[in-house]
């Protein structure tokens, strides 16, 4: 990570913590990285996609095969 990346990534923190909305940063928080470089890994939060999620958690806790 470059000075100006680590610069960039602690004032989006500082803009989100003050009320900006996380759609609006300028890198990835999860990433450390520039925002338009990582969007191809995040996939939309979808209720489609918790419910998959939530029934592959009980598949996996109740032992179940498919």
């Amino acid at each position: 990570m470059n000075k100006k990346l680590a610069a960039a990534i602690a004032r989006d923190d500082r803009l989100e913590d003050a009320g900006m909305h996380a759609d609006d940063r300028q890198t990835c928080y999860r990433h450390r990285s520039w925002a338009d470089e990582c969007a191809d890994r995040h996939a939309p939060l979808t209720a489609g996609r918790v419910l998959a999620e939530a029934l592959e958690i009980d598949r996996i806790r109740l032992g179940k095969r498919d």
